[in-house]
């Protein structure tokens, strides 16, 4: 057992017993839930229990844990166990009833890049109403309201440095009405002239490259010593993590590309905008966003 392994572990615990109180159950009902014994979510709480990756999937799913701290708890329970790789299927959207009502700082800096689709952490409620709904999401308006409460680490103190990578073509991703998409799209460029710890950068339509993903991955860097880094890949299904220092490495480098691929930071703005002016015109001619 690594000699911080059982730190880890009570350290865990005690988080996974707060954010059960956030949701608002019992041990009983949440052994009930999953099929356990009551005394099993005791020892995990205590730290006390060695508990698996799928434990805790199975718990968080249950608190509607999202993000950086699902991220976390997960790549800490790995390192416990010696998992360098693993994958968790996921139902969908988490539940909105708990902890983005309580964003913790968890994270020290979030590197992300999305070809495909808006991060969350940047959404605009209405624009996630809709992406959600498009998506077949329950309860677009509660998992949208969810999605606002998280964004709040973006302003909390202490909150991560988060670095971000787009490909132009998630911006008109045609899931919301046109004047709810320009609205998205001003908003990042008003978000990233206002918030300190957001790095945003946009690679345009048809700019050439020899570098691309063509999946949108999250590496986290968490405070907490002892939690490990951890890449992120999702799916509709389910969610892949990498904690090796070699997968880690991999992704860093490619994101490091990618961010040599897009505009700086202050043309990325003035991209944004021109975008949102013209907007119409790429969604009402798909052709013009593969041949800008």
């Amino acid at each position: 057992m690594p000699p911080d392994a059982t730190g880890r572990r009570v350290r865990t615990g005690a988080e996974l017993r707060r954010l059960r109180g956030t949701a608002g159950l019992s041990g009983e009902q949440v052994a009930r839930a999953l099929g356990w014994s009551q005394s099993k979510v005791s020892r995990i709480e205590g730290g006390v229990h060695r508990i698996t990756v799928n434990d805790v999937a199975g718990l968080i799913d249950l608190y509607g844990v999202g993000g950086d701290v699902r991220a976390e708890l997960l790549a800490a329970t790995a390192a416990d166990s010696g998992e360098g790789a693993w994958i968790v299927r996921t139902g969908g959207a988490p539940s909105p009833r708990s902890t983005a009502a309580a964003p913790q700082p968890v994270t020290a800096r979030i590197r992300h890049h999305q070809p495909v689709v808006l991060p969350d952490l940047l959404q605009t409620r209405e624009y996630a109403r809709s992406v959600i709904n498009a998506a077949g999401g329950d309860d677009p308006d509660a998992v949208a309201e969810g999605r606002m409460r998280h964004q709040e680490i973006l302003t909390t103190a202490n909150g991560p440095q988060y670095d971000v990578v787009l490909d132009a073509r998630a911006l008109l991703l045609a899931a919301a009405p046109v004047d709810l998409i320009r609205d998205q799209i001003l908003s990042l460029a008003i978000r990233a002239q206002r918030l300190p710890r957001l790095d945003l950068r946009v690679i345009p339509l048809g700019r050439p490259s020899a570098t691309f993903s063509p999946v949108g991955f999250t590496l986290y860097d968490f405070r907490a010593p002892d939690s490990p880094s951890v890449v992120c890949v999702e799916s509709p299904t389910a969610e892949s993590y990498f904690a090796t220092p070699e997968d880690l490495q991999r992704y860093a480098t490619l994101f490091t590309a990618l961010r040599d691929v897009a505009l700086p930071d202050v043309e990325s703005v003035r991209y944004l905008r021109s975008l949102a002016s013209d907007v119409e015109r790429y969604l009402g001619n798909p052709a013009l966003c593969a041949n800008e």
